[in-house]
């Protein structure tokens, strides 16, 4: 039987919760990783300098060193600096994980570990890390290997055809004049002789075919490449990414030719884009509401705090609109939690789509929504919470269900600097405007002193 390709890479685990340890290390000893683990930042960064590791899973919030100055100082190491670091952590808001990614952190799994969301980052990073670290050492034999070529033409020649890098030579019109079977192989073709057939590769393989000439004038400007990015295509058609380092050389007639050296780096493009979508991913589960999509009470605070100096320095005004949902225990009752939470959803997006950016809705909690508009005077948000209302009013939810319900809302609001210029001052208004509205009989618009 041939051995698990997992044994190979080995994990280090910190957190000083053992049951953490052992929930984690239960999943991926079943994968076949190997694992150490500690349960304190000292003994980890200890571990980590006399132990080579290829990705550490470590836990935020530990005592006397948590989780941000472990990884700090873990970036000082240079034996150590690359390895990938993933906090475990119950800490979503945006701040901690901001300030994850500024200590080095690569990526965040949340607790409670979710098995297929652990196996799948930690496989991705591990993929990035030893693309990585197969790129170094590819350019270290390849530094190497370009030395001894002006020593030993025949060494030249075996490394050639046996490199697991590929290495060509063309003419500046785009004719491969020679290559060898590792570069064939990175091209898809069969022979070397199919690729020398060619007219010009621009059109067979690079992608877009206005590539090859970019690139070209590139090494005319620097007379060399070093790991120039490029996207080819195969002969099937399906994409591949390479790293070219090339010069300007002239062939045995003084002709001008280029030369090269070409390293396929498809998997390593493919764990940076999936590295992007997740950090994507967190951002917006961080900033948004799960249920409506709209932003949550997080991001209405961080962002209030960048509007009010904006504002102030610029002379603007703007305006929050406190919504509240009249009667909803009602529709909860009638129909149940579940089209409750589908209405809230629906009504959500009512309101997305009477809003135009910069504006924005927040869900503020339970059935209350707040609105922000940015350079909105009180006057026009009373006409923006009419118009609001009035489409609350007239749309028909939970008709996918075969419902037909009709929902009214109270709108309180308040204007920035009009009636308040700090944030908790503004909010209370607005709630205070709304509530008044709820006492005079609901389904209506105020707005602080009126």
């Amino acid at each position: 039987m041939s051995e698990n390709k997992n044994s190979k890479s080995k994990i280090l685990i910190v957190d000083d919760v053992p049951k953490n340890i052992q929930v984690a290390a239960n999943i991926l000893q079943n994968q076949g990783y190997k694992m150490a683990f500690a349960q304190d930042g000292p003994t980890a960064l200890k571990m980590i300098r006399s132990t080579p590791f290829d990705l550490i899973l470590l836990d935020i919030m530990m005592p006397d060193m948590d989780g941000f100055e472990v990884c700090q100082r873990l970036r000082e190491f240079d034996e150590a600096k690359d390895i990938p670091v993933l906090f475990l952590t119950a800490k979503t808001d945006t701040e901690s994980i901001v300030r994850g990614f500024n200590a080095g952190a690569m990526d965040y799994v949340f607790k409670p570990i979710n098995e297929p969301e652990l196996l799948a980052r930690v496989r991705t990073h591990l993929a990035h890390y030893q693309s990585r670290k197969d790129l170094k050492a590819v350019n270290a034999r390849l530094r190497k290997e370009v030395a001894e070529r002006r020593q030993a033409e025949q060494r030249y020649v075996n490394m050639y055809q046996n490199a697991v890098q590929g290495m060509f030579q063309s003419t500046e019109d785009g004719r491969i004049i020679r290559l060898n079977p590792a570069y064939v192989d990175i091209l898809g073709y069969e022979s070397a002789e199919e690729v020398i057939a060619l007219e010009d590769v621009s059109q067979a393989f690079f992608d877009p075919p206005e590539q090859r000439a970019k690139m070209l004038a590139a090494l005319k400007k620097n007379g060399i490449l070093t790991n120039y990015e490029l996207k080819i295509q195969r002969k099937d058609g399906t994409p591949a990414w390479i790293m070219v380092n090339a010069r300007l050389a002239k062939d045995t007639g003084g002709e001008p030719i280029i030369e090269g050296i070409v390293i396929e780096s498809t998997a390593q493009k493919q764990a940076d884009e999936e590295l992007r979508r997740s950090r994507k991913q967190y951002h917006y589960q961080a900033t948004h509401d799960s249920l409506t999509g709209l932003y949550n009470t997080r991001y209405l605070y961080t962002a209030l705090e960048k509007l009010i100096p904006a504002c102030a320095a610029k002379n603007r005004p703007f305006s929050l609109i406190f919504m509240d949902v009249d009667n909803f225990k009602r529709v909860v009752d009638t129909y149940g939690h579940l089209k409750g939470s589908r209405t809230l959803q629906e009504m959500a997006k009512t309101i997305h789509d009477c809003l135009a950016e910069p504006a924005y809705g927040v869900a503020y909690g339970g059935d209350e929504f707040v609105i922000v508009l940015p350079g909105v005077d009180k006057t026009q948000a009373i006409e923006k919470a009419m118009e609001i209302h009035a489409q609350i009013g007239k749309t028909a939810y939970l008709t996918s269900y075969c419902h037909e319900i009709y929902i009214s809302a109270s709108f309180g609001l308040a204007a920035y600097p009009s009636d308040a210029t700090g944030i908790k001052e503004l909010l209370a208004l607005a709630d205070q405007a709304m509530f008044n509205v709820k006492e005079d009989g609901k389904d209506g618009v105020g707005a602080t002193g009126e």
